[in-house]
């Protein structure tokens, strides 16, 4: 269950990062200044990646299904979080709902073993 917790962790390090590269120039005018630094930021967030998913799948012994959907969940959950803080993007009621099933998702593929 460790190398599960840890490899989420990871996991949603990552995504935050990835979405300020992708979303900050609509935040900020320093991430279009310094687009370049945004780039050198993708080689440690790939190898960190890597590890993860690595973990992730250790945790389901080899399985790649699992590992696909619960961090695509992550991602769908983490994404809605910071969209809706920094666009001010209120949650609907079928986000909501979608928000719901993703959270059980993950505690399907984390405690179905």
């Amino acid at each position: 269950m460790m190398k599960l917790f840890i490899g989420i962790l990871l996991l949603s390090l990552v995504y935050v990062i990835g979405w300020y590269q992708l979303h900050g120039q609509f935040i900020s005018e320093w991430f279009n200044k310094y687009q370049y630094y945004l780039i050198w930021i993708s080689v440690p967030t790939t190898l960190i990646s890597i590890r993860a998913i690595k973990l992730i799948n250790e945790h389901f012994n080899g399985l790649i299904w699992p590992n696909r959907l619960l961090t695509f969940t992550v991602g769908i959950i983490l994404f809605t979080i910071l969209t809706s803080f920094h666009f001010n993007e209120k949650i609907s009621m079928k986000t909501l709902t979608l928000l719901f099933f993703c959270t059980i998702v993950v505690a399907i593929q984390a405690l179905w073993i």
